[in-house]
C-alpha cells in the first residue's frame, strides 16, 4: 500500500467532515455549486487503496497496453467514405408540448426535437421556470454517473445529494400538481439503483415489462407502462447505405458482456467459419486493457469515435449479443439502430427480438451462424432483406412513435398522421385493387379523372398509381417513410441509385411528391416539381404483364410442408430463411398450406414466395381457417410428390442442415420409416427437447419403435425434427386430428406405434420458439381446452384401437395431467375458470376407468364430483395470483 496517498487521501475526508461540521453549526444551507459529496472525494475502497506495483512490472503492463491499442489501431480499415447527414425531417413536426427535463444530455438532445424542451439546475431553478413556462410535466430520465447529464449528476446514486435533492424537486412539483414522470432502460441491471427514485414519481415507463410488477409494488400505484426503445431518425438512418458497405461483421457489444459472453464466442466463431471479415470495437477507455474476451482480442479494433461510427455504418452485419433475453420488450439498441441504417443483425435469442424484429438472424450455434452469413447469394437478396429492417424501424420505431405513445398514456393528445392521395391513372380497376393492398393505412384514392384540388389541399403526401406498372404491398409505406428522415420535395423509385439524394425522378407514377409542392395542374400535365429529392430502391414494383401462376412440377427428393395461418412475417424471414440455408433447399418441393388466412399481409407473403422461387407450390382453404395446423398439414401430405415428408412450422428455424442429414440417413438405409433429430426449445430459458438413449453425435437405429416407446413411458419428439416416408404414413392412413392443439405429440406417438425401423439423430434440426406472441400454446384460452378435449378424445380411442391405453393411462396420463393441464388452468381467464375445469375434467372422463394415484389429480376430480367449485377454483386458479 502506498501509505503517503492513502493518508493524503484521509486528511481530505477529514477535512470535508470538519467543514460540513462547521456549516451545520452555522445553519448555513448548501446550494448549487457549494455541493460536494462523497463521490467527488477520492475514493478509500480496497480496490483504489491496492498495492502499487513496482516500476518495472508497471512498465511492463504500460508497454503491453500500447502494443495492444497500436495494435489495434492498425486493425482499422481503411474508411474512405463521406458520411451523408439528415436534412431534416418531412413527417415529424414538433409536438406542442412542455416539459422539464432532467437527465441524460444525450436523452435531452432527442427531447428538443420532440418537444418543447426545458432545463435547470436545481430546484429554486425549477420553481423559476414554472413561473415563466406553462409546463406539462416533468421528465426524469435515468443516467449512470459515466453519463453527461443536465444537473443532479450523481442521480444513480441512492444516497447521494443529487439524489436528496431530486426527492425535494419531485416533491415540489407534485405540489404545484405537476405531473412527474420517470422513465428508464437501465433497469435489467440498475433496477435497485432506481427504483426508490421511481417509486415518489407519478408514472413510471420501463423498457423491461419483467421489472413491471415490482415497480407498483414499490411505488403504490398502477401507472408503471412499458416503453420499446426507438431511433434518432435525423441520426440513424439508411442515407447513403451502400457507400463503401464491405461484407463484413462488426461486433458493437461494450464490454465487458456480463451475461451470455458464451453466447457472443460461439457467434464470433460462425463468422470466422463463415471467412467474413471480423472487428470487435474496442472500448474508448485507453488507460487499461480491453475488457473483451480473450478469444476476441486478435480482432480488436480502436479508432476515433467518427471513425468508429463509419466502420459500423459500413459494415454488412453487425453482431450484437443480447444480455436480457426473456423481456419480451426489451432488446438492445444497439439492434434498432443497425436496422435503421441498412445493415443486417445476427445476435443470440432474445424474445423481444423474435417477436418484434422476425427479419433479425437469430444463431444457437456457430454452425447456424455461419450458414446465415453464408445464405445470401446475390447483392440483390441481401439488399432486400437489408431494407426490410430499415421498413421495420421507420414504420414503427422511432423515438417519435415512442414519445407519441408517452403522451397518450399520459392523457396528451398528438397524432403522427399523414395522409397520402393516391391518384389512380389508365386502368382504374388494377390500380384501385393494389391500392387496396397497400400496407400503409392513411391514404386515400381517386381515379385521375375526378381529381380535385381540394383532394390535394386535404394531403400530405401524393402520388400516382398507373396501369404501366405493378404496385406491391409497401411501396407507399417505403416511399413514406423516407420523408421521416429527409426533408424533401419528393421520393423516388430508382434502378440504380438507392437512398441517396437526387435533384430528380424518372417517372412521376415511381414518386411520391410532398402535397405543398404540387398542384393539380402540375399533375394533370406531368410538370416537373422542383427541389431536392430522395432515391429509396427498386423493389415493391412489378411489370404490369407479371401474372402469378402454379410453379411447374419439378423433379424433387423431399415436400416440405408449412402450416400457415396468419403468420407471414414469421414464415417469409423465419422458417422460410432458414430453409434457404439447406444445402439441399434446391432439391425441395415446398408447400406452403393456408389455413384460411384472414390476413392480407400473409397471404402477400406467400404470393412473393411463389413468384420468386420455382420450387414452392401453394393451397389455400379459403375459408377462415379450422383452428389448428392439423388440416394444412394432412392437406400437404396428400400434395406431396416426392418419396419423403418433413414439416417446419412458420415461427420455428431449421438449423444446422438437419433436414439434409436426416435425408442422407433415409437414403442410406431403404429399411427405416422415418428418421428423427432433436429440438432446441427457446423460452424464458433454452432447453434441449431430445429423446432417450442416443448415441453421442451419431445415428441409433431402433428395431423396434413401439417397445421403445413404451419402455420410456411415450415421451414425444417433435414432428418438425423427421423425415418421414409418404408411403408410411398413407399405408397406416396417419392423419393428424383436424381442431386439436398439441396434435402432433399424438402423431409421433402413432408413428412409433405403427413403425418397422426409426433412426435417432444425435443432432438439433430446429429451433422451437416457445414464447412468440400469440402462438396457440402461450394463449391460455376456453378455445384452448377445447381443442385439448379434441385431442385427448382421439389420443383415448386411438391407444384403445392400439392396446397401449392402460399403460398409457397407468405411466404418463397422471403425470401429464397435472404438470401440463392443471398448470394451464391457472392461466385460465376468471371468468372462463369453471368452463376450463369442466373440460379437464371431461378429459379425465376419456380415460375411465381407471384408478387415479397423483394427490392433486384426485384432489381436483373429487372437488369437481362433489360441486365444490369454490374450492375448485380457490386451490386450483386464486392460489397463483
Amino acid at each position: 500500500m502506498d501509505v503517503k496517498a492513502t493518508l493524503r487521501d484521509v486528511q481530505k475526508h477529514i477535512a470535508w467532515l470538519k467543514e460540513e461540521k462547521e456549516r451545520v453549526n452555522r445553519k448555513e444551507a448548501l446550494v448549487g455549486d457549494d455541493l460536494i459529496t462523497l463521490d467527488e472525494l477520492p475514493s478509500l475502497s480496497r480496490q483504489a487503496q491496492r498495492p502499487r506495483l513496482d516500476d518495472k512490472l508497471f512498465e511492463e503492463q504500460q508497454t503491453a497496453l500500447q502494443a495492444e491499442l497500436e495494435a489495434a489501431r492498425k486493425r482499422l480499415p481503411e474508411l474512405d467514405v463521406t458520411r451523408i447527414q439528415s436534412n431534416g425531417s418531412s413527417f415529424y413536426e414538433k409536438a406542442n408540448v412542455h416539459v422539464a427535463f432532467v437527465g441524460p444530455v444525450k436523452r435531452a438532445k432527442e427531447l428538443e426535437r420532440l418537444c418543447h424542451t426545458h432545463y435547470f439546475e436545481n430546484v429554486t431553478g425549477f420553481l423559476e421556470l414554472l413561473e415563466a413556462e406553462d409546463i406539462d410535466f416533468l421528465l426524469i430520465s435515468a443516467a449512470l454517473t459515466e453519463d453527461k447529464t443536465t444537473a443532479f449528476h450523481h442521480m444513480g446514486t441512492p444516497r447521494s445529494h443529487s439524489r436528496h435533492w431530486l426527492g425535494n424537486l419531485i416533491r415540489k412539483a407534485k405540489q404545484k400538481e405537476i405531473r412527474v414522470v420517470f422513465e428508464t432502460t437501465l433497469d435489467t441491471n440498475h433496477f435497485d439503483r432506481f427504483s426508490s427514485l421511481a417509486a415518489q414519481c407519478d408514472y413510471i415507463f420501463t423498457a423491461n415489462e419483467e421489472r413491471v410488477t415490482e415497480y407498483m409494488e414499490e411505488a403504490g400505484h398502477e401507472r408503471v407502462f412499458v416503453i420499446r426503445p426507438g431511433v434518432d431518425p435525423l441520426h440513424v438512418n439508411p442515407i447513403g447505405m451502400t457507400r463503401g458497405k464491405v461484407d463484413r461483421v462488426v461486433v458493437t457489444n461494450r464490454f465487458p458482456v456480463q451475461r451470455f459472453a458464451k453466447d457472443l464466442e460461439t457467434l464470433a466463431q460462425g463468422v470466422r467459419d463463415a471467412n467474413k471479415e471480423l472487428y470487435v470495437m474496442r472500448e474508448a477507455n485507453e488507460s487499461k486493457a480491453s475488457l473483451a474476451p480473450k478469444s476476441l482480442q486478435d480482432v480488436l479494433v480502436h479508432g476515433d469515435p467518427e471513425d468508429m461510427e463509419k466502420l459500423k455504418e459500413t459494415s454488412n452485419w453487425v453482431l450484437h449479443v443480447n444480455e436480457v433475453k426473456n423481456s419480451p420488450t426489451m432488446s438492445a439498441q444497439a439492434i434498432y439502430e443497425a436496422q435503421a441504417r441498412g445493415q443486417l443483425v445476427l445476435t443470440n435469442y432474445n424474445v423481444a427480438v423474435n417477436n418484434d424484429f422476425p427479419n433479425v438472424f437469430i444463431a444457437t450455434s456457430a454452425l447456424d451462424a455461419q450458414g446465415i452469413l453464408e445464405m445470401f447469394k446475390t447483392d440483390e437478396e441481401r439488399l432486400e432483406h437489408q431494407l426490410s429492417g430499415v421498413r421495420t424501424i421507420f414504420s414503427n420505431h422511432t423515438m417519435y412513435d415512442r414519445f407519441s405513445e408517452m403522451l397518450f398514456t399520459l392523457g396528451i393528445h398528438h397524432e403522427i398522421r399523414r395522409d397520402v392521395l393516391v391518384i389512380g391513372r389508365g386502368d382504374v380497376t388494377a390500380t384501385r385493387e393494389q391500392f387496396e393492398r397497400q400496407s400503409y393505412p392513411h391514404k386515400r384514392f381517386v381515379a385521375e379523372a375526378d381529381l380535385q384540388e381540394v383532394d390535394l389541399r386535404t394531403a400530405d403526401f401524393v402520388t400516382v398509381f398507373d396501369d404501366r406498372h405493378h404496385y406491391l404491398d409497401y411501396y407507399v409505406e417505403d416511399l413514406v417513410n423516407a420523408f421521416k428522415y429527409t426533408d424533401v420535395s419528393f421520393v423516388t423509385k430508382g434502378q440504380d441509385t438507392i437512398h441517396e439524394f437526387v435533384e430528380d425522378y424518372a417517372d412521376v407514377a415511381l414518386t411520391m411528391f410532398a402535397a405543398s409542392h404540387v398542384s393539380l395542374e402540375t399533375l394533370r400535365n406531368d410538370q416537373r416539381v422542383e427541389g431536392q429529392g430522395y432515391a429509396i430502391d427498386h423493389f415493391e414494383l412489378l411489370a404490369p404483364d407479371d401474372v402469378l401462376v402454379p410453379n411447374e412440377p419439378g423433379d424433387y427428393q423431399l415436400s416440405m410442408i408449412v402450416p400457415i395461418y396468419n403468420n407471414g412475417r414469421y414464415l417469409y424471414n423465419k422458417c422460410f430463411s432458414s430453409l434457404r440455408r439447406s444445402s439441399m433447399f434446391e432439391d425441395m418441393e415446398i408447400w406452403l398450406v393456408d389455413d384460411g388466412s384472414t390476413d392480407q399481409e400473409t397471404i402477400g407473403y406467400i404470393e412473393r414466395l411463389v413468384r420468386k422461387y420455382p420450387n414452392v407450390y401453394t393451397y389455400s382453404f379459403n375459408d377462415g381457417g379450422s383452428g389448428s395446423a392439423s388440416r394444412p398439414r394432412n392437406k400437404g401430405v396428400e400434395l406431396a410428390t416426392t418419396p419423403y415428408i418433413a414439416f417446419l412450422d412458420p415461427d420455428n428455424e431449421a438449423v444446422n442442415d438437419g433436414y439434409a442429414a436426416l435425408f442422407r440417413v433415409m437414403q442410406e438405409d431403404d429399411t427405416l420409416d422415418l428418421s428423427v433429430g432433436s429440438m432446441l426449445k427457446l423460452a424464458n430459458r433454452e432447453a434441449m427437447i431430445e429423446l432417450e438413449d442416443l448415441e453421442k453425435d451419431g445415428v441409433r437405429v431402433i428395431e423396434d419403435p413401439r417397445a421403445y416407446l413404451l419402455e420410456h413411458n411415450f415421451k414425444v419428439q417433435s414432428i418438425q425434427t423427421m423425415v418421414i416416408k409418404k408411403d408410411f404414413i398413407q399405408k397406416h392412413d396417419l392423419k393428424q386430428v383436424i381442431g386439436a392443439v398439441g396434435q402432433d405429440s399424438l402423431f409421433f406417438q402413432e408413428m412409433f406405434l405403427s413403425a418397422g425401423r426409426v433412426a435417432l439423430l444425435d443432432l438439433t434440426i430446429h429451433d422451437y420458439y416457445a414464447a412468440v406472441a400469440g402462438s396457440t400454446v402461450n394463449t391460455i384460452t376456453k378455445k384452448y381446452f377445447m381443442k385439448c378435449v379434441i385431442r385427448e378424445t382421439a389420443r383415448a380411442k386411438a391407444f384403445a384401437r392400439e392396446g397401449v391405453l392402460d399403460q398409457y393411462r397407468s405411466t404418463r396420463f397422471e403425470r401429464f395431467f397435472s404438470m401440463w393441464y392443471l398448470v394451464f388452468l391457472r392461466r385460465s381467464k376468471p371468468e372462463e375458470f369453471f368452463d376450463n375445469a369442466g373440460m379437464l375434467y371431461e378429459i379425465i372422463e376419456q380415460y375411465r376407468p381407471m384408478e387415479l394415484e397423483t394427490p392433486i389429480v384426485k384432489q381436483f376430480v373429487d372437488l369437481y364430483e362433489s360441486g365444490q367449485k369454490e374450492e375448485l377454483k380457490r386451490l386450483y386458479f386464486d392460489a397463483y395470483l
